[in-house]
């Protein structure tokens, strides 16, 4: 009998490189509510990945932690918004990032009128009270898709999911607006981003056959093709994306929801 999990290895045929650096390792699968977890943000600290996820038609809400070596879903907790977050209207999980056993997460209201960015333990995904609107001047539109901290720094950056063409720049101890940088390019329907090597990864969900991932220099505001991926036969949305070292170099984690059938993690090498 096909497992969800082979059937989706199946039928699947996407996330090859098609133009810049790297190659596709290998790909894990996910479905049920492993796939509802994990489907709009990912981040890591090197040995778990830590994912949010939003379903809106099944008004969900919730996050899963993933071991790095194994693929294994071994928290997760779903049907999660605080009653803070969600007194603001707030219904949309985004991307993450980890700083400091913390997870910052991206997250967007139904009338997208307060975007903010809420604070929660990478140790159980608790609340920890630590949240943030962000001014419409900052953030237009109620839009928020992704979060992505510096550590070296203590900065955090967001952006915009159409037209971004400039990034924020955010103290990540009070979340204080520093400033805005442009940048050098329009990059369009951005989903998740993470820093690593003092660029910015950023995945774009901007076509329906080709995905692309660009890096940011958020001194000089430069943004350089990183790769560009085929989507493959199924319909799929790229969301998140992460960056882990390994012995032999960096490899980047890729969400892509499969629609209607589940959820894909990519792994790559750059090269």
């Amino acid at each position: 009998m096909m497992t969800g999990t082979s059937f989706l290895k199946k039928i699947d045929n996407g996330g090859r490189v098609a133009d810049g650096a790297g190659h596709l390792l290998d790909t894990r699968y996910y479905f049920g509510e492993d796939m509802l977890a994990a489907a709009q943000g990912i981040t890591n600290d090197g040995r778990y990945l830590y994912c949010a996820g939003t379903v809106k038609a099944f008004k969900y809400n919730g996050f899963s932690k993933i071991d790095l070596a194994t693929g294994e879903v071994v928290l997760r907790r779903g049907k999660y918004m605080p009653p803070a977050l969600a007194a603001l209207g707030c219904d949309h999980y985004g991307g993450c990032t980890y700083f400091e056993d913390k997870i910052y997460v991206a997250i967007e209201d139904a009338k997208r009128r307060n975007p903010c960015i809420g604070v929660f333990s990478a140790d159980d995904f608790e609340f920890t009270g630590q949240f943030k609107t962000l001014a419409g001047n900052i953030q237009p539109n109620g839009n928020l898709p992704w979060c992505a901290a510096d550590k070296e720094n203590r900065l955090l950056y967001t952006g915009y999911f159409h037209d971004c063409d400039h990034i924020n720049v955010f103290r990540i101890d009070d979340l204080t607006f520093i400033k805005h940088i442009p940048i050098s390019r329009v990059v369009q329907h951005t989903q998740g981003a993470e820093m690593h090597g003092g660029l910015i990864y950023i995945s774009c969900h901007d076509s329906a056959k080709k995905k692309h991932i660009y890096s940011i220099d958020p001194g000089a505001g430069e943004v350089k093709l990183v790769m560009e991926r085929d989507a493959g036969r199924i319909v799929t949305e790229s969301e998140g994306m992460t960056v882990v070292d390994a012995d032999d170099g960096v490899r980047i984690y890729q969400l892509d929801v499969l629609y209607p059938f589940g959820l894909a993690i990519r792994k790559y090498a750059l090269s």
